[in-house]
């Protein structure tokens, strides 16, 4: 039987006066939890860890011989920072949902140091029971009780400086030349019940040839590990060691035809294209850049240069360290520099780094950012179809490869604000008076004198 509204008591239509007093809508009610009334918001977080074992003179970034007594005062200053951050109740409102640990080398710690740094960093913000956590560490400074400690505090993937395969190219990298061993940290890790494990490879080393870029490739695909990631060598051809002189790099030309080389081949071996230079497996694919960029997640940085993304900001940490020390010594967040990100650049933000990550889901920037970027960017779009760069898909677009892998971060500034267009990006450490990577940390900080400043600022 069907009910109409003019029977019902509470319902009387104009001009018959309605006895019910509004109070509250919607009228239909249904159960709801505490969850969904006060759900976190997804938050991410980077820590950097600026010490190396063995200084690599192919490494660009900021970096310092570990040493006992800098160590331990930098690990005081950024459990101070984590601290800072969990003290804040704009932090206290997220949930961490993933992060990476950079470096440096973050296995450069010892195992007990690195269980005290994550212990604390989980105690102090509120975790996700799946957050999807990662970690840099090197053939030399992984081992089993570390892999163990690292499993225990949810880090889930592991990214390993592996470089190459081939013995000469490792020794005319300066790194330990013995293939076999980087092949059995690999099988250490998987051993230990790590999953998910990228391998960095080179290529355009001194003296590399297509056949030993194949041959690394290969080896990498036959220890089954999920991830691959690879990097055009800086050209140090003119750089010469104590004990003979580096043979040149690759022509330009053979060093483009790896790369398209290698894209083909991982992909013919069910890896899929990310970032341009990464390849994973499905479903193993680096969710730090891809979820924190596609859709704006905030990032906390912890740590020097550390690069952060909080409350329409993006902002880099202190590069000095001694500065970074002292400052979080006197309780303050060792920001540096960044810049506020308007609505108008925050669109155009989720475009360069969702391209970044190789594809861009229409609904998601929707409901993001309250427009369509197909139609907001339909000339850039409409000119990179016609190159061949990108592909419209029902979901919104993806970058094609191998092409568009090659010619990413054309892509991504295609949609750069005219403010912006033909001006470099800030590198963290591009600061003017910042200490050299090899400079040590004044003892006046290291002791505890926060008097003592920077002696070499």
């Amino acid at each position: 039987m069907s009910i109409t509204t003019t029977s019902m008591p509470f319902w009387k239509e104009y001009p018959e006066r309605d006895s019910e007093w509004v109070r509250q809508y919607p009228t239909k009610h249904v159960m709801v939890t505490e969850e969904e009334v006060f759900p976190p918001k997804p938050m991410g977080v980077y820590m950097h860890i600026p010490f190396c074992n063995r200084l690599c003179f192919s490494c660009p970034y900021i970096k310092f011989q570990t040493e006992r007594d800098l160590t331990l005062a930098y690990l005081d200053a950024l459990k101070a920072e984590i601290t800072n951050y969990a003290n804040r109740p704009y932090i206290q409102d997220h949930r961490i949902t993933l992060g990476y640990i950079g470096g440096g080398t973050p296995t450069s710690l010892t195992a007990q140091q690195l269980d005290d740094l994550l212990g604390h960093l989980h105690n102090s913000f509120d975790f996700a029971p799946d957050a999807d956590f990662s970690i840099e560490t090197t053939p030399i400074d992984i081992t089993e009780r570390k892999a163990k400690v690292l499993l225990e505090r949810g880090v889930r993937r592991i990214s390993l400086g592996v470089q190459t395969f081939v013995e000469e190219e490792l020794k005319n990298l300066g790194r330990p030349s013995d293939p076999e061993m980087l092949k059995a940290s690999i099988r250490l890790l998987q051993d230990a019940g790590f999953e998910n494990i990228n391998i960095d490879l080179m290529h355009g080393i001194n003296g590399q040839t297509m056949e030993g870029w194949e041959h690394s490739l290969d080896v990498a695909i036959e220890l089954g590990v999920t991830c691959v990631s690879f990097y055009t060598y800086m050209e140090f051809a003119q750089v010469s060691t104590k004990r003979r002189k580096l043979p040149p790099v690759p022509d330009r030309e053979v060093v483009d035809d790896m790369f398209f080389f290698a894209a083909d081949k991982l992909t013919k071996n069910g890896f899929l294209g990310y970032y341009g230079d990464c390849f994973a497996k499905p479903g193993f694919q680096p969710k730090y850049g891809e979820t924190s960029w596609s859709e704006d997640i905030p990032i906390i940085p912890l740590g020097p240069t550390a690069t952060g993304h909080l409350r329409e900001h993006w902002y880099f940490n202190e590069p000095d360290i001694g500065r970074y020390v002292q400052t979080v010594r006197e309780g303050r967040l060792p920001i540096s520099m960044g810049r506020h990100i308007p609505k108008p650049e925050a669109i155009r933000r989720s475009m360069v780094l969702g391209v970044k990550a190789g594809r861009v889901n229409r609904e998601r920037f929707m409901r993001l950012h309250g427009v369509d970027f197909m139609e907001m960017f339909a000339d850039e779009i409409s000119d990179l179809v016609e190159k061949g760069l990108v592909e419209v898909t029902d979901d919104g677009i993806e970058v094609t490869g191998p092409k568009g892998w090659y010619y990413l971060d054309n892509i991504s500034k295609a949609f750069y604000s005219p403010e912006f267009r033909r001006y470099p990006q800030h590198l963290g450490a591009d600061i003017t008076g910042f200490i050299s990577p090899q400079r040590s940390l004044p003892l006046a900080i290291v002791n505890g004198d926060s008097q003592g400043g920077c002696h070499d600022c």
